[in-house]
Protein backbone atom coordinates (compact mmCIF):
# COMPACT_ATOMS: atom_id res chain seq x y z
CA UNK A 1 0.00 0.00 0.00
CA UNK A 2 2.92 2.43 1.14
CA UNK A 3 4.00 2.15 -2.38
CA UNK A 4 0.77 2.71 -4.04
CA UNK A 5 0.56 6.21 -2.68
CA UNK A 6 3.89 7.26 -3.66
CA UNK A 7 3.04 6.31 -7.30
CA UNK A 8 0.99 9.32 -7.73
CA UNK A 9 3.14 11.79 -5.97
CA UNK A 10 5.92 10.89 -8.56
CA UNK A 11 3.46 11.44 -11.43
CA UNK A 12 2.24 14.89 -10.00
CA UNK A 13 5.99 16.30 -9.94
CA UNK A 14 6.60 16.04 -13.74
CA UNK A 15 3.03 17.77 -14.62
CA UNK A 16 4.74 20.32 -12.06
CA UNK A 17 7.82 20.72 -14.11
CA UNK A 18 6.35 21.09 -17.21
CA UNK A 19 3.73 23.65 -15.97
CA UNK A 20 6.42 25.82 -14.63
CA UNK A 21 8.72 25.15 -17.71
CA UNK A 22 5.28 26.73 -19.89
CA UNK A 23 5.22 29.44 -17.42
CA UNK A 24 9.20 30.21 -17.90
CA UNK A 25 9.28 29.98 -21.12
CA UNK A 26 6.47 32.30 -21.50
CA UNK A 27 7.49 34.69 -19.32
CA UNK A 28 10.98 34.87 -21.39
CA UNK A 29 9.21 35.29 -24.70
CA UNK A 30 7.79 38.10 -23.01
CA UNK A 31 10.68 39.77 -21.88
CA UNK A 32 12.13 38.72 -25.13
CA UNK A 33 9.69 40.25 -27.35
CA UNK A 34 10.09 43.70 -24.89
CA UNK A 35 13.99 43.82 -25.22
CA UNK A 36 13.50 43.32 -28.93
CA UNK A 37 10.46 45.70 -29.47
CA UNK A 38 12.07 48.91 -27.51
CA UNK A 39 15.20 48.79 -29.73
CA UNK A 40 12.94 48.90 -32.42
CA UNK A 41 11.37 51.87 -31.47
CA UNK A 42 14.24 53.09 -29.90
CA UNK A 43 16.56 52.64 -33.20
CA UNK A 44 13.84 54.97 -35.10
CA UNK A 45 14.41 57.91 -32.44
CA UNK A 46 17.62 57.34 -32.67
CA UNK A 47 18.31 57.48 -35.85
CA UNK A 48 16.02 60.72 -35.90
CA UNK A 49 18.28 62.04 -33.58
CA UNK A 50 21.66 61.07 -35.44
CA UNK A 51 20.28 63.20 -38.66
CA UNK A 52 19.54 65.54 -36.12
CA UNK A 53 23.05 65.58 -34.57
CA UNK A 54 24.51 65.74 -38.34
CA UNK A 55 22.58 68.41 -39.56
CA UNK A 56 23.25 70.53 -36.13
CA UNK A 57 27.10 69.79 -36.99
CA UNK A 58 26.85 71.15 -40.61
CA UNK A 59 24.91 74.20 -39.11
CA UNK A 60 27.71 74.78 -36.89
CA UNK A 61 29.94 74.70 -39.57
CA UNK A 62 28.14 76.86 -41.74
CA UNK A 63 28.47 79.47 -38.49
CA UNK A 64 31.72 78.98 -38.20
CA UNK A 65 32.55 79.90 -42.11
CA UNK A 66 30.38 83.11 -41.28
CA UNK A 67 31.89 83.90 -38.51
CA UNK A 68 35.48 84.10 -40.12
CA UNK A 69 34.13 85.52 -43.22
CA UNK A 70 32.71 88.23 -40.81
CA UNK A 71 36.42 88.59 -39.36
CA UNK A 72 37.64 89.16 -42.73
CA UNK A 73 34.86 91.87 -44.17
CA UNK A 74 36.06 93.13 -40.70
CA UNK A 75 39.24 93.76 -41.30
CA UNK A 76 38.74 94.91 -44.97
CA UNK A 77 36.15 98.01 -43.95
CA UNK A 78 38.82 98.94 -41.20
CA UNK A 79 40.94 99.41 -44.48
CA UNK A 80 38.17 100.16 -46.50
CA UNK A 81 37.75 103.58 -43.80
CA UNK A 82 41.32 104.27 -44.08
CA UNK A 83 41.41 104.78 -47.75
CA UNK A 84 38.66 107.29 -47.07
CA UNK A 85 39.82 109.06 -44.88
CA UNK A 86 42.88 109.53 -46.45
CA UNK A 87 41.68 110.11 -49.63
CA UNK A 88 40.20 113.15 -48.17
CA UNK A 89 42.28 114.59 -46.16
CA UNK A 90 44.86 114.64 -49.54
CA UNK A 91 42.07 116.27 -51.28
CA UNK A 92 41.87 119.09 -48.66
CA UNK A 93 45.84 119.47 -49.02
CA UNK A 94 45.04 119.87 -53.09
CA UNK A 95 42.09 122.36 -52.27
CA UNK A 96 44.58 124.33 -49.87
CA UNK A 97 46.95 124.46 -53.05
CA UNK A 98 44.49 125.62 -55.07
CA UNK A 99 43.30 127.74 -53.33
CA UNK A 100 46.89 130.02 -52.77
CA UNK A 101 47.34 129.11 -56.28
CA UNK A 102 44.44 131.49 -56.93
CA UNK A 103 45.35 133.67 -54.43
CA UNK A 104 48.65 134.29 -55.81
CA UNK A 105 47.71 134.73 -59.09
CA UNK A 106 44.99 137.51 -58.16
CA UNK A 107 47.60 139.20 -56.44
CA UNK A 108 49.89 139.66 -59.39
CA UNK A 109 47.07 140.53 -61.86
CA UNK A 110 46.43 143.10 -59.40
CA UNK A 111 49.89 144.12 -59.31
CA UNK A 112 50.25 144.38 -62.93
CA UNK A 113 47.10 146.07 -63.23
CA UNK A 114 48.48 149.12 -61.05
CA UNK A 115 51.66 148.94 -62.76
CA UNK A 116 49.98 149.35 -66.46
CA UNK A 117 48.00 152.18 -64.30
CA UNK A 118 51.14 154.32 -63.82
CA UNK A 119 52.24 153.96 -67.09
CA UNK A 120 49.23 154.89 -68.24
CA UNK A 121 48.99 158.26 -66.65
CA UNK A 122 52.57 158.89 -66.53
CA UNK A 123 51.93 158.63 -70.18
CA UNK A 124 49.42 161.52 -70.40
CA UNK A 125 52.43 163.41 -68.50
CA UNK A 126 55.12 162.62 -70.80
CA UNK A 127 56.59 160.93 -68.61
CA UNK A 128 55.33 157.26 -68.61
CA UNK A 129 57.55 155.80 -65.65
CA UNK A 130 56.58 158.50 -63.43
CA UNK A 131 59.95 159.20 -62.78
CA UNK A 132 62.51 161.86 -62.99
CA UNK A 133 65.14 160.95 -65.64
CA UNK A 134 67.80 163.16 -66.21
CA UNK A 135 68.92 161.74 -69.36
CA UNK A 136 67.67 159.34 -72.48
CA UNK A 137 70.09 157.24 -70.82
CA UNK A 138 68.74 156.33 -68.31
CA UNK A 139 65.01 156.86 -69.10
CA UNK A 140 65.84 154.21 -71.72
CA UNK A 141 67.63 151.64 -69.14
CA UNK A 142 64.51 151.79 -66.62
CA UNK A 143 61.96 150.91 -69.50
CA UNK A 144 64.22 147.95 -70.26
CA UNK A 145 63.76 147.15 -66.20
CA UNK A 146 60.08 147.92 -66.06
CA UNK A 147 59.66 145.36 -69.54
CA UNK A 148 61.54 142.40 -67.64
CA UNK A 149 59.74 142.69 -64.69
CA UNK A 150 56.43 142.55 -66.92
CA UNK A 151 57.98 139.53 -68.41
CA UNK A 152 58.98 138.02 -65.36
CA UNK A 153 55.35 138.48 -63.73
CA UNK A 154 53.84 136.83 -66.99
CA UNK A 155 56.97 133.95 -65.89
CA UNK A 156 55.07 133.45 -62.58
CA UNK A 157 50.89 133.57 -63.60
CA UNK A 158 51.80 130.86 -66.33
CA UNK A 159 53.46 128.87 -63.54
CA UNK A 160 51.05 129.68 -60.65
CA UNK A 161 47.95 128.83 -63.64
CA UNK A 162 49.90 125.43 -64.30
CA UNK A 163 50.33 124.60 -60.20
CA UNK A 164 46.60 125.48 -60.58
CA UNK A 165 45.44 123.08 -63.36
CA UNK A 166 48.02 120.56 -61.64
CA UNK A 167 46.48 120.17 -58.37
CA UNK A 168 42.92 120.65 -60.25
CA UNK A 169 44.07 117.02 -62.01
CA UNK A 170 44.78 115.80 -58.68
CA UNK A 171 42.14 116.92 -56.84
CA UNK A 172 40.10 114.79 -59.61
CA UNK A 173 41.90 111.61 -59.39
CA UNK A 174 41.66 111.58 -55.29
CA UNK A 175 38.06 112.10 -56.05
CA UNK A 176 37.68 109.18 -57.97
CA UNK A 177 39.57 107.20 -55.67
CA UNK A 178 37.97 108.66 -53.07
CA UNK A 179 34.46 107.28 -54.75
CA UNK A 180 35.96 104.45 -54.93
CA UNK A 181 37.08 103.55 -51.68
CA UNK A 182 33.38 104.96 -50.20
CA UNK A 183 31.96 102.04 -52.99
CA UNK A 184 33.63 99.43 -51.84
CA UNK A 185 33.31 100.25 -48.22
CA UNK A 186 29.29 100.28 -49.32
CA UNK A 187 29.65 96.76 -50.40
CA UNK A 188 31.91 95.25 -47.49
CA UNK A 189 29.15 96.94 -45.27
CA UNK A 190 25.90 95.42 -47.37
CA UNK A 191 28.10 92.26 -47.29
CA UNK A 192 28.21 92.00 -43.91
CA UNK A 193 24.33 92.83 -43.31
CA UNK A 194 23.45 90.28 -45.25
CA UNK A 195 25.93 87.78 -43.59
CA UNK A 196 24.13 89.11 -40.43
CA UNK A 197 21.52 88.15 -41.59
CA UNK A 198 22.42 84.63 -42.65
CA UNK A 199 24.03 83.63 -39.58
CA UNK A 200 21.34 84.82 -37.14
CA UNK A 201 18.65 82.84 -39.63
CA UNK A 202 21.21 80.11 -39.20
CA UNK A 203 21.57 80.35 -35.61
CA UNK A 204 17.59 80.20 -35.16
CA UNK A 205 17.55 77.02 -37.00
CA UNK A 206 20.33 75.53 -34.94
CA UNK A 207 18.35 76.61 -31.61
CA UNK A 208 15.52 74.79 -33.16
CA UNK A 209 17.40 71.59 -33.99
CA UNK A 210 18.88 72.01 -30.50
CA UNK A 211 15.35 72.02 -29.02
CA UNK A 212 14.49 68.78 -30.95
CA UNK A 213 17.36 67.07 -30.46
CA UNK A 214 16.76 67.77 -26.62
CA UNK A 215 12.64 65.67 -27.24
CA UNK A 216 14.78 63.37 -29.16
CA UNK A 217 16.75 62.34 -26.33
CA UNK A 218 13.74 62.79 -23.66
CA UNK A 219 11.84 60.43 -25.89
CA UNK A 220 14.96 57.34 -25.74
CA UNK A 221 15.23 57.74 -22.21
CA UNK A 222 11.27 57.41 -21.50
CA UNK A 223 11.32 54.63 -24.37
CA UNK A 224 14.53 52.90 -22.02
CA UNK A 225 12.98 53.40 -18.68
CA UNK A 226 9.66 52.29 -20.23
CA UNK A 227 11.58 48.82 -21.55
CA UNK A 228 13.28 48.37 -18.39
CA UNK A 229 10.41 48.92 -16.31
CA UNK A 230 8.09 45.88 -18.75
CA UNK A 231 11.24 43.75 -18.77
CA UNK A 232 11.38 44.39 -14.36
CA UNK A 233 7.45 42.71 -14.75
CA UNK A 234 8.12 40.00 -17.09
CA UNK A 235 11.54 38.83 -14.48
CA UNK A 236 8.61 39.17 -11.42
CA UNK A 237 6.27 37.42 -13.91
CA UNK A 238 8.50 34.25 -14.41
CA UNK A 239 9.50 34.42 -10.41
CA UNK A 240 6.03 34.44 -9.44
CA UNK A 241 5.38 31.37 -12.31
CA UNK A 242 8.20 29.16 -11.02
CA UNK A 243 7.34 29.85 -6.98
CA UNK A 244 10.74 31.02 -6.43
CA UNK A 245 12.12 34.08 -4.25
CA UNK A 246 14.69 35.88 -6.42
CA UNK A 247 14.87 38.83 -5.21
CA UNK A 248 18.38 39.23 -5.08
CA UNK A 249 19.78 42.59 -6.46
CA UNK A 250 23.04 43.41 -7.32
CA UNK A 251 24.28 46.84 -7.47
CA UNK A 252 27.36 48.25 -8.66
CA UNK A 253 29.75 50.01 -6.48
CA UNK A 254 30.37 53.08 -8.75
CA UNK A 255 33.26 55.64 -7.76
CA UNK A 256 33.59 59.20 -9.46
CA UNK A 257 36.87 60.97 -8.81
CA UNK A 258 36.47 65.41 -9.01
CA UNK A 259 39.50 66.10 -10.97
CA UNK A 260 41.69 69.26 -10.21
CA UNK A 261 41.40 72.06 -12.94
CA UNK A 262 44.57 73.69 -12.87
CA UNK A 263 44.44 77.71 -14.66
CA UNK A 264 47.43 77.37 -16.93
CA UNK A 265 46.83 81.19 -17.29
CA UNK A 266 48.32 81.56 -14.10
CA UNK A 267 51.76 82.06 -16.07
CA UNK A 268 53.52 85.28 -15.29
CA UNK A 269 54.13 87.59 -18.01
CA UNK A 270 58.19 88.30 -19.14
CA UNK A 271 57.65 91.92 -18.72
CA UNK A 272 55.72 95.16 -17.04
CA UNK A 273 54.30 96.07 -20.06
CA UNK A 274 53.21 92.19 -20.62
CA UNK A 275 51.40 91.88 -17.28
CA UNK A 276 49.38 95.43 -17.74
CA UNK A 277 48.40 94.17 -21.23
CA UNK A 278 47.10 91.06 -19.59
CA UNK A 279 45.54 92.20 -17.23
CA UNK A 280 43.71 94.56 -19.05
CA UNK A 281 42.53 91.96 -21.51
CA UNK A 282 41.06 90.05 -18.00
CA UNK A 283 39.49 92.59 -17.22
CA UNK A 284 37.56 92.91 -20.46
CA UNK A 285 35.83 89.35 -19.94
CA UNK A 286 32.43 89.12 -20.85
CA UNK A 287 31.81 92.27 -22.69
CA UNK A 288 30.23 92.09 -26.10
CA UNK A 289 32.12 92.11 -29.59
CA UNK A 290 31.23 94.96 -31.35
CA UNK A 291 32.91 95.59 -34.86
CA UNK A 292 35.33 98.64 -35.09
CA UNK A 293 35.13 98.81 -30.98
CA UNK A 294 37.49 99.72 -28.85
CA UNK A 295 36.28 100.46 -25.08
CA UNK A 296 35.56 100.51 -22.80
CA UNK A 297 32.18 98.62 -23.09
CA UNK A 298 32.85 96.69 -26.66
CA UNK A 299 35.51 95.26 -28.34
CA UNK A 300 36.65 93.55 -31.81
CA UNK A 301 39.53 91.69 -31.79
CA UNK A 302 42.13 94.07 -33.05
CA UNK A 303 40.41 96.86 -30.52
CA UNK A 304 40.74 94.91 -27.67
CA UNK A 305 44.62 93.65 -28.12
CA UNK A 306 45.25 97.40 -29.50
CA UNK A 307 43.73 98.61 -25.93
CA UNK A 308 45.47 95.73 -23.79
CA UNK A 309 48.90 96.81 -25.08
CA UNK A 310 47.86 100.70 -24.81
CA UNK A 311 47.90 99.93 -21.09
CA UNK A 312 51.52 98.25 -21.47
CA UNK A 313 52.89 101.55 -23.39
CA UNK A 314 53.16 100.27 -26.64
CA UNK A 315 50.75 102.13 -29.42
CA UNK A 316 50.03 99.99 -32.53
CA UNK A 317 47.33 100.29 -35.17
CA UNK A 318 43.97 99.18 -35.50
CA UNK A 319 43.85 95.95 -37.73
CA UNK A 320 44.93 92.54 -37.32
CA UNK A 321 47.53 92.63 -40.85
CA UNK A 322 48.66 96.21 -39.48
CA UNK A 323 49.83 94.55 -36.09
CA UNK A 324 51.40 91.13 -37.79
CA UNK A 325 53.23 93.42 -39.90
CA UNK A 326 54.19 95.77 -36.95
CA UNK A 327 56.50 93.56 -34.69
CA UNK A 328 58.56 90.83 -34.53
CA UNK A 329 57.47 87.15 -35.00
CA UNK A 330 57.73 84.59 -32.80
CA UNK A 331 57.06 80.95 -33.17
CA UNK A 332 54.42 79.57 -31.66
CA UNK A 333 55.74 77.11 -29.15
CA UNK A 334 57.86 80.11 -27.96
CA UNK A 335 54.84 82.31 -27.61
CA UNK A 336 54.38 84.13 -23.79
CA UNK A 337 51.93 86.40 -21.88
CA UNK A 338 50.82 89.25 -24.16
CA UNK A 339 52.05 88.05 -27.55
CA UNK A 340 49.71 88.11 -29.97
CA UNK A 341 48.28 85.32 -31.96
CA UNK A 342 46.66 85.23 -35.98
CA UNK A 343 44.41 83.46 -37.36
CA UNK A 344 44.07 82.80 -41.22
CA UNK A 345 45.41 81.80 -44.34
CA UNK A 346 48.73 83.37 -43.84
CA UNK A 347 50.38 86.21 -41.48
CA UNK A 348 50.07 89.08 -43.79
CA UNK A 349 46.26 87.53 -45.13
CA UNK A 350 45.49 87.26 -41.02
CA UNK A 351 42.08 88.36 -40.51
CA UNK A 352 42.30 87.73 -36.49
CA UNK A 353 44.23 88.58 -33.61
CA UNK A 354 43.87 87.19 -30.03
CA UNK A 355 45.93 88.40 -27.13
CA UNK A 356 48.09 85.01 -25.43
CA UNK A 357 47.88 84.72 -21.43
CA UNK A 358 49.67 81.40 -20.93
CA UNK A 359 49.45 77.69 -21.35
CA UNK A 360 48.06 77.60 -24.21
CA UNK A 361 45.15 79.97 -23.80
CA UNK A 362 44.00 83.29 -25.52
CA UNK A 363 41.61 86.60 -24.74
CA UNK A 364 39.77 87.15 -27.39
CA UNK A 365 36.59 89.15 -29.17
CA UNK A 366 35.44 86.39 -31.26
CA UNK A 367 32.26 87.67 -33.49
CA UNK A 368 29.15 89.45 -33.68
CA UNK A 369 26.92 88.01 -31.08
CA UNK A 370 29.92 86.73 -28.60
CA UNK A 371 31.38 88.34 -25.85
CA UNK A 372 34.89 88.62 -25.31
CA UNK A 373 36.24 84.94 -23.60
CA UNK A 374 39.21 83.05 -22.63
CA UNK A 375 39.73 80.24 -25.25
CA UNK A 376 42.55 77.89 -26.50
CA UNK A 377 44.66 79.01 -29.77
CA UNK A 378 45.13 75.77 -31.12
CA UNK A 379 43.03 76.22 -34.41
CA UNK A 380 43.00 74.56 -37.70
CA UNK A 381 43.90 78.31 -38.84
CA UNK A 382 45.73 79.30 -36.43
CA UNK A 383 49.08 81.87 -38.16
CA UNK A 384 52.23 79.76 -37.50
CA UNK A 385 54.36 82.71 -36.41
CA UNK A 386 52.90 85.09 -33.39
CA UNK A 387 54.00 88.84 -32.59
CA UNK A 388 55.73 90.23 -29.61
CA UNK A 389 54.93 93.90 -28.89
Amino acid sequence: MPRRSQKPHRCVAPRRRRHLIVALSAAFAAITTLVLVAPANGTTTQQQLAAKKAEAERLNAQIQANYDRQDQLDEQLVQAQSAVADAQKRIGTAEAGIAQAESDVLSLRSKLGLRAATLYMGAGNNDPFAIDATDVRELGSRAKYTEAAAAQDSTIIDKLRVTEESLGIQRKELKKQKSAAESQQAQLESARKELEATTASQNRLLKSVKGQMASLVHQIAVDNQRAAEAAARARAAAQQAAARSANNGGGGVGGGGQGITVDPSTIPAPSAGAQAAVAYAYAQLGKPYQYAGTGPGSFDCSGLTMMAWAQGGVAMAHGSQSQYMSFPHVPISQLQPGDLVFFGSSGPTNHHVGIVVGGGMMIDAPHTGAFVQKVSYMRGDLVPLGARP
